[in-house]
C-alpha cells in the first residue's frame, strides 16, 4: 500500500539530508583520494575550450549512463528529469487543440520555449513547423533520436552574449557521438500495470566505418524508430479515483446525450426526447458511449536518422558533415462534432475582422426526426462515420551542414555552413457552416443514412500547413593572445550570417470562415540576421579568472543589438572555486509576432468569466440533482462560465522592440576530495520588453475599465442558457429563484502583441555529486540536485508595481529535487531516483485566487476531507544494467516503483501514473 504522500515528502528531504551527510562522512574519512575522478568534459557556454571545473557559469552535464538510468525513451523524457525545466511546457501527447501540437517544447526557469535556446553540438537547429498560439516559435525535441546522444550539457545562465537571440533563460545542448566503428543495435520495450495501455518500442540501428588516425576518415549513421501506443477513457476509467467524478468532471465515463442519433427538444417542457431509432435510451435520453473514443494519450510514430563523417585532409585540417531528418506522426482523434438545441456557434474571422456566429440549426415540421407540429432543436452528434474525426499530425525536420576546422600557427579556425528546415501539417475534418444549412432543410438526414460524397462536402478537410527554414553560414577562431601572470589570455572570435523564411497558412476555408468555430492563422515573411561576436578568457593572476564576451546581432527590421556578459572565477583553495557571471541577454521578435498578415484566431480554454462564474456554479450545483441529462447540462453550464472557451485574435505587431533581460549568478563548488563535488549557485533573470498579448484572465477581470473598453465584446444570452435557468427552477424553485445570467458568453476578445510588462524569476540550484568505491563493495555514487525557486513576478501594467510572488502556484512549485544513488560492481549497476515535487495551490496568481483559492475552493467544490491544493510529490525509480555477456547490455527500468498515484488535483483533474517497466537491450556486433 502507498504511503500518504505528506510522509513521503518528508521521508524523501530526511532521505537527502542522511544520504548526503553519510555521503559528505564517507569521503572525508578516505585517507587518500581514490583513484579515479568525476568526469571532466568540454562543456558549453564558451566558444574557448575548457573544462567544466573551469567554468564561471553553472553547467549540467548528463552523460549517456546517466541518462540511460533515467529510464527515458525520449530526449524530452530525459529533459523532465532536471529540475531547472517546467514540466507543464507543451508536448505532443494531449495536445491536440495546440496550433502547434504534434511537437514537443521544452522551457526552463518558466520563462516560456521562447527563452530556452536548444542546439544540435553547439549549433542551431530547425523550429518546428508550426508556432504555438501561431506565436511561439520552438525546437521539436522529439525529433532528436535519444540513441545517438552522447551527453546533454544544461547550461543554467543567460548566454545571449555566446549564442544570440532566445539563450535568456539557458542552453540546452545535445551532443551526439562523434564516431562510431561497427555495427550496433539496441531495443527497448516499456509497459506498465495497466495491460496494453501506453506501451512504448523504440528500436534503434547505429553503424561506422573507419578510424580517423589509421584511415583518416571515420563515417556513421544511426537510425531509430519509436511508437507509442494510446489509450482511451475506455481503458482507465475504471482506476480513475470517485473524486474525479464527483467533484472535477461529474459526467467522467457516463454516455453523453450529444447523441447518436440525438434527441429532440419538446417544445412545451424542454425536455429532451429519443429521436426514433434510438436503441440506447437512459433517463428517458437517447445516449452514446464515447469512452473508447475520447483519447487520454495520443499513439504517436517517429523515425529519427543522424549520420555524420569526419575526414582528416592532413594533420592540421579535419572536414567534416552531418545529415540529420526527422518524420514525426502524433495520430489524434477530434471527439464528433455536435450541435445543441438553442446553442450558437461563435468564433472571430480574422480575415474579415468581425465575430461570426451561426444558430445551432432547428429541425423543420415533416422532417423524419421531429414528431412535432412546430420546428425543434435538436442534441445531436455526427457519427454517421465517426472514423472521418481522425487525423495524423505530420511533421518533418532536416538539418544538413558541412565544415572544415583545423589549426594554424597555433590558433583553432573553424568554418561551416548549411541549412536547416521543418515541415508541418495539422489537416483534420470538420464541419462547415453549410452543414447547419443543410440539417434545417432535411438535405442532411438526422441518424443517417448520409452518402460519403455528402459527409465529404458538410465535412471537408480544414486546418494549417506550416514550414520554415534557414540557410547559414558561420566562421570563427580562438586560441592565445599573450602570457598573463594566471595563464595565456585565450580569445574567440566570430561572425554569423542567417536567412530565414516562416510560413504558417491556414487553409482557405478556415481562412473565410466557412468552418465552424475554426480559428485562423496566416504568416509568411522572411529576414535576415547578421552576428559577430569576441569573447576573451582573462586570467589575471593564479586562482583568479575573468571571463567577458560581447556578441552584436541584428535581424533586419530592427536596430542592432549588443549583449554583453562577464564571469569571474575565484579558486579560494584547491577545493573552493567562486563563481559568478553578469549578462545580458534578448530575444529577437520572430516571423510570426511581426510579420502575420492574419491575426492569430483561436480560443483559450477553461478561463474563469467574472461576470458569468458565479451563476454557472450556481446551475451546476442544481442542475446535478436531477436526471442524466440534468446532469451533463450541469456540467454545460459550469464550462460556460468558469471553464470557459474565449474565442480571441492577436495581432502582429512590426514595431515591437526585442525582449532584454539582465540575470546574475553567484556560487560556489567545493570539492573536498577528487571524488566529491557541492555545487550551490544562485541565479535571478530580469526580463523587460515582454513580447505578449494581455493575458486573458487579466483582460476579463478589467472588463469595462478605460483601456479595456474594446478589448471583449460579448453576445445575447442564448436560448439554451435560459433553458438551464428554467429547468434549475424547477429542480430548486427557492434556491434558484434570484438566478439569471448577468452577461451573455464572451464573442470575441481582441488582443495584439505588445511590448509590456517584465518578469522576475530567481532561486537556488544544488547540485552535490561524490563517489565512494571499494574494491570487494564496488562504487557507490551518489547525487542530489535541486532547484529552489525564490521569487516569480510578472509586473502589472496597471498598477505599474510588481504583482505577488507566483512561487507555490499552480504549475510553480517551490521546490524540485532529484536525489539518486547508484551502485555497481563488476558487470552490474542498480540504482534508485527519488523525485520530488513541493505542494502548490489551485490558482494560478492573484486574478483566479476568488475561482481557485483555497478558501473558494471549499466554498464552490465542498471537497470534504480532499485538499483544496496539489500536496507535495514523490516518484521513486528503479535502474538495473548487465554487462557480463560481451559486446552485450541488458537493463531494466521501472517508474514510480511504488506505484504512488499523484497527488489529489481538483483543477485540471487525476492524471493516471501506474508503475511503469522498461526492458532494454543493446548489442555492438
Amino acid at each position: 500500500m502507498s504511503r500518504p504522500i505528506e510522509k513521503q515528502g518528508k521521508l524523501v528531504l530526511t532521505s537527502i539530508a542522511i544520504a548526503s551527510g553519510l555521503f559528505c562522512s564517507a569521503v572525508f574519512a578516505q585517507s587518500e583520494p581514490a583513484s579515479t575522478q568525476l568526469e571532466r568534459v568540454e562543456v558549453t557556454g564558451s566558444n574557448i575550450k575548457r573544462l567544466a571545473s573551469e567554468t564561471a557559469s553553472p553547467v549540467q552535464v548528463y552523460n549517456r549512463d546517466e541518462i540511460r538510468r533515467t529510464g527515458g525513451n525520449t530526449v524530452r523524457q530525459v529533459l523532465d528529469t532536471l529540475t531547472a525545466t517546467t514540466n507543464s511546457e507543451l508536448r505532443d501527447d494531449g495536445n491536440n487543440s495546440s496550433f502547434a501540437s504534434g511537437a514537443t517544447g521544452v522551457s526552463m526557469r518558466g520563462l516560456g520555449k521562447g527563452a530556452t535556446l536548444v542546439l544540435l553540438n553547439g549549433r542551431r537547429v530547425a523550429n518546428y513547423g508550426l508556432a504555438d498560439g501561431a506565436k511561439d516559435t520552438f525546437v521539436n525535441i522529439d525529433s532528436i533520436p535519444s540513441d545517438v546522444v552522447e551527453r546533454i550539457e544544461v547550461l543554467k545562465d543567460g548566454a545571449s552574449a555566446i549564442y544570440g537571440s532566445d539563450a535568456m533563460a539557458g542552453v540546452i545542448n545535445i551532443i551526439t557521438r562523434r564516431n562510431y566503428n561497427g555495427i550496433g543495435a539496441s531495443a527497448s520495450y516499456v509497459f506498465n500495470e495497466n495491460p496494453g495501455v501506453g506501451d512504448q518500442k523504440t528500436a534503434s540501428i547505429v553503424a561506422g566505418y573507419g578510424d580517423l588516425d589509421k584511415d583518416r576518415f571515420n563515417v556513421f549513421a544511426n537510425i531509430e524508430a519509436y511508437r507509442r501506443e494510446g489509450y482511451t477513457v475506455a481503458d482507465v476509467k475504471d482506476d480513475y479515483p470517485a473524486w474525479h467524478k464527483g467533484i472535477v468532471l461529474p459526467t467522467f465515463g457516463d454516455p453523453s446525450v450529444l447523441s447518436f442519433p440525438g434527441n429532440v427538444r419538446n417544445p412545451t417542457t424542454n425536455a429532451r426526447v429519443p429521436v426514433t431509432g434510438c436503441t440506447t435510451v437512459s433517463a428517458g435520453a437517447c445516449v452514446t458511449d464515447l469512452n473508447s473514443l475520447n483519447q487520454v494519450s495520443d499513439p504517436a510514430h517517429r523515425v529519427n536518422l543522424y549520420t555524420a563523417g569526419r575526414f582528416k585532409v592532413n594533420e592540421d585540417i579535419q572536414a567534416f558533415a552531418e545529415v540529420s531528418y526527422s518524420k514525426t506522426t502524433t495520430e489524434y482523434y477530434n471527439l464528433p462534432m455536435t450541435i445543441s438545441s438553442g446553442a450558437t456557434s461563435r468564433w472571430y474571422d480574422g480575415y474579415n475582422k468581425v465575430a461570426q456566429s451561426v444558430p445551432n440549426p432547428r429541425l423543420a415540421v415533416g422532417n423524419p426526426a421531429n414528431p412535432f407540429s412546430v420546428p425543434v432543436g435538436i442534441d445531436y452528434r455526427f457519427m454517421d462515420d465517426p472514423s472521418i474525426f481522425g487525423y495524423d499530425n505530420d511533421a518533418s525536420q532536416y538539418r544538413a551542414l558541412i565544415g572544415v576546422q583545423g589549426t594554424f600557427r597555433g590558433y583553432d579556425w573553424e568554418v561551416a555552413g548549411g541549412r536547416v528546415g521543418a515541415k508541418a501539417d495539422k489537416i483534420s475534418r470538420w464541419g462547415s457552416r453549410d452543414l447547419f444549412n443543410a440539417v434545417a432543410s432535411g438535405e442532411y438526414k438526422i441518424g443517417g443514412p448520409n452518402s460519403k460524397e455528402l459527409l465529404d462536402k458538410y465535412f471537408p478537410e480544414q486546418g494549417m500547413n506550416g514550414k520554415n527554414h534557414q540557410n547559414w553560414i558561420d566562421a570563427k577562431v580562438s586560441g592565445e593572445l599573450m602570457q598573463l601572470p594566471g595563464g595565456p589570455l585565450a580569445f574567440a572570435l566570430g561572425a554569423e550570417h542567417r536567412e530565414e523564411a516562416v510560413s504558417v497558412i491556414s487553409t482557405q476555408n478556415v481562412l473565410r470562415a466557412e468552418i465552424v468555430g475554426r480559428g485562423s492563422v496566416l504568416i509568411d515573411g522572411e529576414r535576415k540576421l547578421e552576428a559577430t561576436f569576441l569573447e576573451l578568457n582573462a586570467p589575471v593572476w593564479k586562482g583568479l579568472e575573468l571571463n567577458g564576451a560581447l556578441r552584436w546581432d541584428k535581424a533586419s527590421g530592427f536596430d542592432g543589438r549588443v549583449s554583453p556578459k562577464l564571469g569571474v572565477r575565484f579558486e579560494v583553495l584547491p577545493q573552493l572555486l567562486l563563481r559568478g557571471t553578469v549578462a545580458g541577454g534578448f530575444r529577437a521578435p520572430n516571423i510570426p509576432e511581426t510579420l502575420g498578415q492574419v491575426g492569430v484566431t483561436g480560443f483559450f480554454n477553461s478561463q474563469v468569466d467574472p461576470r458569468r462564474c458565479e451563476t454557472a456554479t450556481a446551475l451546476r450545483n442544481i442542475l446535478q440533482k436531477g436526471t442524466a441529462g440534468d446532469r451533463s447540462d450541469a456540467t454545460l453550464a459550469f464550462n460556460s462560465g468558469c471553464l470557459a472557451s474565449l474565442p480571441a485574435m492577436i495581432s502582429a505587431n512590426p514595431s515591437l522592440k526585442p525582449e532584454t533581460s539582465k540575470s546574475i549568478t553567484l556560487g560556489f563548488v567545493f570539492e573536498p576530495t577528487k571524488n566529491a563535488s557541492v555545487a550551490v549557485d544562485y541565479f535571478k533573470i530580469e526580463r523587460k520588453n515582454e513580447i505578449n498579448s494581455r493575458d486573458p484572465s487579466y483582460v476579463m477581470e478589467r472588463e469595462g475599465r478605460p483601456g479595456y473598453e474594446s478589448m471583449i465584446s460579448r453576445g445575447p444570452v442564448t436560448a439554451q442558457e435560459q433553458g438551464w435557468v428554467d429547468r434549475a427552477k424547477v429542480l430548486d424553485p427557492t434556491g434558484a429563484a434570484n438566478l439569471s445570467w448577468a452577461a451573455g458568453q464572451v464573442t470575441a476578445l481582441l488582443l495584439q502583441y505588445e511590448n509590456f510588462g517584465k518578469t522576475e524569476t530567481s532561486g537556488v540550484d544544488i547540485d552535490v555529486k561524490g563517489r565512494v568505491a571499494s574494491g570487494s563493495f564496488g562504487t557507490l555514487n551518489l547525487g542530489v540536485a535541486a532547484t529552489y525557486a525564490l521569487t516569480y513576478k510578472p509586473w502589472d501594467i496597471d498598477a505599474n508595481e510588481w504583482r505577488p510572488n507566483q512561487v507555490g502556484k499552480y504549475t510553480n512549485p517551490r521546490l524540485k529535487a532529484v536525489f539518486s544513488a547508484y551502485w555497481n560492481k563488476g558487470d552490474w549497476t542498480t540504482g534508485l531516483r527519488f523525485n520530488y515535487t513541493s505542494k502548490t495551490s489551485l490558482n494560478y496568481d492573484e486574478t483566479d485566487e476568488a475561482a481557485w483559492g483555497e478558501a473558494a475552493c471549499r466554498s464552490r467544490l465542498n471537497p470534504g476531507n480532499l485538499a483544496c491544493f496539489i500536496d507535495e510529490d514523490l516518484r521513486t525509480d528503479f535502474s538495473l544494467s548487465y554487462t557480463g555477456i560481451k559486446n552485450l547490455r541488458l537493463s531494466l527500468n521501472i517508474n514510480n516503483l511504488m506505484g504512488d498515484e499523484r497527488p489529489v488535483n481538483l483543477r485540471g483533474g487525476y492524471t493516471i501514473r501506474p508503475r511503469a517497466y522498461k526492458f532494454g537491450a543493446s548489442y555492438d556486433f
